[in-house]
């Protein structure tokens, strides 16, 4: 007996220094900040974050792969908690909510089948893509209110989904279950920075808007009587609601899908109203959530509709805009050029506006290379520079510009030069010069650099160089001095120092990037484009890519200027607004580290998607003409309930098969 409780004990022993040694070899020290972490976070282990848990992501964030807001679900107060944890801040952002994108259930849309498997949306979408005739119709099967933790999600009436508000957490666990993409984890902000994505049910009048504004949800709130509403929507796309509601041509009623019944609802009319009924009523239509300003200082050099636009936006995701206006006011085209008895000058004022109310600092009179430069922006403490400076039109308002008083150092337009030496001017153009583009008169250009002392000009040419001689572009005539020619290439990057223009990297046609000194860079376009330009170390700046945002073809780098379906004045200014919207993407995915790239799957053009070439309507409701109305682009009030009453809501391809229009039940009861 005593020999077995010697055993046992001596066994004991040497399990436990076997323990004790074992503990030391393997022992994983566990950072304290993890259980902290985890004990400020919402506990709910969700999955939302994208991580397996609440642990998970505590050690996300304390192991640098998560920011402190990694719990969606929990709010700013979390965030902030989280954040004191590991002695970071964190900026407030708008509190986002889920949101069904389908308004047609099962009972109003068409079918392919009735479907009586499994009720799950899961394993619905597995038998022909689902019951529905719209591949990406809500199945109505309840999979996302089952999958919700917060009990926020319920199933309406019409077999759609519906989001209580106040208890909805933004998680996004019913968006990763759906699997037609109906629900999205939405706000705001993220509706200013997306463009509509092929599997969104969108109506033809919205895609075709070059503003990208949803107009069926506003048509929607003025047939509810609630304007005021009906222009926030149209702002979270378009800041200038009642200037485009007298100049906009209005593309989007000749998508309009009434066209296959009778006559386009009067869209641009409905805008027009709701616009002057803020302006009459003087209740203005402010977001109604706007963050703090509290991110970058932006300097945004320009004062017409892009850089109008482009600074209402940084204000509303909480950036700290200032407009920069060379002439007295700010407008642009639309106070210089376009005529007041089309667009009357307190019209434009209204809206302008609107756009400081939020926040938008502004100093007019004030011309970039004249009375401030880059260097003198950066030292104000701006973190980046915006350049907004319009087209051919902004370049007549500013008669007189020299060269030298460019807004980018050392930058001029090939045309200004041509016109220069044709009147006998001298440029010092000494150093290196490199041109872009400019097609037959980069020859010509190339000349007069080097009379005017370019020691090396070097030609960067988008085109091959069998392109050029299908266009009899001979660049090699250029037989003296050295002269460099790079085809197929386009600039990726301008750097510079203080106020001195000292770098250019581009793309050639083997796909190289290849860096080039230079002092001067001549651009063979007609105006110099949108340019985003941030600070560096020591007082050193470079340029950054923010047209990549746009699924465009070719890549024109830097420079790419184009402006499509840019025809007259009108489509001019909706197609500034559109891009100034753009450049507001690209600078807040390069603030947040981001790639600048496009969208993936975007509606473009070329897009293919389900639409509908023909009307049958149920009942003859439809077909209920319009009366009544002596002037469709003034409309009365009365007018305005008809006219928006007319809109079918259109979806992918749903839409009502039955109205109920003032006067409708009457007139048909009489007949």
């Amino acid at each position: 007996m005593l020999i077995a409780t010697l055993s046992l004990t001596g066994l004991g022993l040497l399990a436990a220094i076997m323990l004790a040694i074992a503990s030391k070899v393997f022992y994983v020290w566990e950072d304290p900040r993890i259980e902290q972490v985890e004990d400020a976070l919402l506990g709910a282990n969700c999955g939302g974050c994208g991580y397996a848990g609440c642990s998970a992501a505590a050690e996300a964030v304390v192991f640098g792969k998560a920011k402190p807001d990694v719990c969606i679900a929990g709010g700013f107060d979390i965030a902030q908690a989280v954040a004191a944890v590991m002695g970071m801040a964190v900026a407030e952002k708008e509190p986002e909510i889920s949101q069904p994108g389908c308004r047609y259930g099962v009972q109003e849309a068409d079918l392919k089948y009735s479907y009586i498997g499994v009720p799950d949306c899961r394993a619905a979408v597995l038998l022909y893509g689902g019951s529905k005739e719209c591949v990406i119709g809500c199945l109505g099967l309840s999979t996302c209110v089952r999958a919700c933790p917060f009990d926020a999600l319920s199933m309406g009436e019409d077999n759609l989904p519906v989001v209580n508000k106040d208890r909805c957490t933004s998680c996004g666990v019913c968006a990763e279950v759906c699997p037609k993409d109906i629900i999205t984890v939405t706000s705001a902000a993220k509706r200013i920075l997306s463009d509509y994505k092929v599997n969104e049910c969108t109506a033809p009048c919205q895609r075709t808007c070059p503003a990208e504004i949803d107009i069926p949800a506003y048509i929607r709130h003025i047939s509810d009587g609630d304007y005021l509403e009906a222009v926030r929507v149209i702002k979270e796309k378009n800041p200038f609601p009642l200037v485009c509601g007298h100049l906009c041509p209005a593309p989007c009623e000749t998508e309009c899908r009434r066209n296959l019944v009778d006559e386009p609802v009067t869209i641009n009319a409905l805008k027009k109203f709701v616009a002057g009924y803020e302006r009459e009523t003087g209740q203005r239509a402010l977001p109604n959530y706007l963050p703090p300003a509290a991110g970058k200082k932006i300097a945004v050099v320009g004062g017409g509709v892009e850089g109008l636009t482009a600074s209402y936006y940084l204000r509303r995701l909480g950036y700290q805009p200032k407009i920069f206006e060379a002439t007295g006011k700010l407008g642009g085209i639309l106070r210089y050029v376009i005529d007041e008895e089309r667009l009357p000058r307190d019209v434009l004022d209204w809206d302008i506006d609107g756009i400081l109310e939020i926040g938008v600092a502004v100093e007019t009179g004030k011309q970039m290379g004249k009375d401030f430069t880059l260097s003198s922006l950066f030292g104000a403490e701006f973190d980046m520079v915006l350049l907004t400076s319009g087209g051919w039109d902004s370049r007549q308002i500013m008669r007189g510009k020299v060269w030298g008083e460019s807004m980018i150092p050392g930058t001029g337009l090939l045309l200004d030069i041509l016109i220069g030496a044709a009147h006998g001017e001298k440029v010092d153009l000494a150093g290196n010069v490199v041109i872009v583009g400019g097609g037959k008169a980069t020859v010509k250009a190339a000349e007069v650099c080097l009379n005017s002392g370019a020691e090396e000009v070097t030609i960067v040419y988008p085109y091959s160089k069998e392109k050029t001689d299908y266009y009899d572009i001979d660049l090699n005539v250029i037989k003296r001095g050295s002269v460099n020619i790079y085809y197929s290439s386009v600039p990726m990057e301008l750097r510079g120092e203080a106020d001195r223009l000292t770098g250019i990297s581009i793309r050639t046609e083997s796909g190289e990037v290849k860096d080039i000194p230079l002092d001067h860079l001549i651009v063979g376009s007609g105006r110099l484009p949108e340019m985003l330009i941030v600070k560096e170390e020591e007082n050193k700046w470079k340029t950054v890519e923010i047209f990549k945002v746009l699924p465009r073809e070719p890549d024109m780098g830097i420079f790419d200027v184009g402006e499509m379906g840019r025809s007259t004045d009108q489509t001019a200014v909706v197609t500034a607004v559109r891009r100034g919207r753009k450049v507001v993407r690209a600078v807040h995915l390069h603030v947040s580290g981001e790639e600048v790239a496009p969208e993936p799957g975007v509606i473009i053009t070329a897009a293919a998607l389900q639409d509908v070439r023909e009307i049958v309507a149920e009942t003859d409701a439809l077909a209920y003409p319009r009366k009544n109305i002596d002037n469709l682009s003034n409309l009365t009030p009365e007018e305005t309930l008809i006219e928006a009453g007319r809109c079918l809501d259109c979806g992918l391809i749903c839409y009502k098969k039955h109205l109920d229009l003032p006067g409708l039940k009457q007139e048909k009861s009489s007949t």
